[in-house]
Formats: C-alpha cells, sequence, structure tokens
C-alpha cells in the first residue's frame, strides 16, 4: 500500500491541462459536507467530559494505516511520464522527493522537484490516514498552481491505492484519479488518469518512484 500517488499530483494537473481539449464534461465533484444526526447529537449530548476525551483520542491517535505511510519515508527518485499531446510520445522528465513525518506520525510531509515543460517545478503535499473517515486524505499545492488540491480514497480489491481528486485546468475543472502500487520495496508507481465525456478513465502519465 502506497500514497505516493498525492504526493506528486501537482505533475498530473499538468498533463490533464494538456489535454483540456479532450475533455468536454464539465465538473462532478458531488461530495457533501457531514452532517451530524439528531441521534448522533444525542448521543454526544449524553456523553461525560471523561467519555468524550477517550473518543477524541481515539479518533487522533495514528493506527496501522499510518504505520503503512512510514513506508514511504526517505528520499526518492522521481522519472516522470506524461502525455503533453495526444498521439504524441509522452514527455518525460526526472526529479526528486523527500518524505519526512510531521505532526507526532499524525501526516508525511513531501517536497517534489523536478524540471517539467522546461520549467523548475515545486509541489508540497501532506497526506494521513483520517481515523473518524475511515480514508486517506491529503492536500497538495505546486508552482504551476494557485489553488490547492484535496484528494481522498482507500485501497480497492487487488491492493492498489485509489485517490480521486479534481484536475483544474484552464477549461474548467474535472474528475481525475491516481492508482498506486508497489513494484518492489524500494519502487512505487503512480497512473495518472482524466475521466473522459463517456464516462471511461484515459491513462495520463505515470510516475516511477526508486528509492536512493
Amino acid at each position: 500500500m502506497k500514497l505516493s500517488s498525492l504526493l506528486a499530483f501537482g505533475a498530473g494537473a499538468a498533463a490533464a491541462t494538456s489535454i483540456a481539449l479532450l475533455i468536454a464534461s464539465g465538473p462532478e465533484h458531488t461530495s457533501q459536507p457531514d452532517t451530524v444526526t439528531p441521534d448522533e447529537m444525542d448521543t454526544m449530548m449524553e456523553m461525560s467530559p471523561e467519555d468524550m476525551m477517550a473518543a477524541m483520542a481515539r479518533i487522533g491517535t495514528p493506527d496501522e494505516h499510518h504505520e503503512e505511510l512510514g513506508k514511504l519515508v526517505g528520499n526518492w527518485k522521481a522519472h516522470a511520464k506524461f502525455l503533453m499531446d495526444p498521439g504524441a510520445p509522452m514527455e518525460e522528465s526526472m526529479g526528486t522527493m523527500s518524505i519526512k513525518w510531521v505532526l507526532g506520525g499524525r501526516f508525511v510531509k513531501c517536497d517534489f522537484n523536478m524540471e517539467f515543460m522546461g520549467q523548475p517545478f515545486e509541489g508540497l503535499a501532506y497526506t494521513g490516514y483520517d481515523i473518524a473517515h475511515s480514508q486517506y486524505v491529503s492536500t497538495w499545492m505546486d508552482t504551476m498552481s494557485t489553488k490547492i488540491t484535496y484528494m481522498e480514497g482507500n485501497m480497492d480489491e487487488s491492493g492498489a491505492m485509489v485517490m480521486h481528486g479534481t484536475a483544474t485546468t484552464p477549461m474548467g475543472d474535472n474528475p481525475m484519479k491516481i492508482v498506486s502500487t508497489w513494484i518492489d520495496e524500494d519502487t512505487t508507481q503512480d497512473m495518472f488518469y482524466d475521466k473522459m465525456p463517456d464516462g471511461t478513465w484515459m491513462n495520463t502519465g505515470s510516475i516511477t518512484y526508486t528509492r536512493e
């Protein structure tokens, strides 16, 4: 299981921009804010301060999902391949990724650097596991955008990590996903996909990471 998909999203967002003319559909992000039901509110009101503190401690204490994130801590070489022009060969770039723990083992911080489309590219991500909602979550920022991208997801039946978010391009927003797998203990790979108007997913690139 790995989460480096979240840590290099910026390159995928740039690829999504390059194929914006292929994407005619609008935003499909339909998530709604979580709400507390009347029954849940009654339960919380009945909790003693001690029980409330214990419940908060349970959802605030790192667990085995955070241990999985620890496999990514370290320094990595990144080999990126992205589709910049439909029908043309993928553009290749080399970069680096450095990951470390922050906030007492609750999140990992990633610093990502490469030369992309002939320009220096820098990205920053924070990734963790939301125990209360049983899903991995991440925020991503980079030097090619003024947007903070949020992604969430989990493992599929094959054991791959599938994270979903929204790519922002000059043509508008569009759903995207990153599927991450371990090739071996020191090699991981992210596959980037953009959603097409017919509902299918188009592979727009990949990043392969090798531990230094």
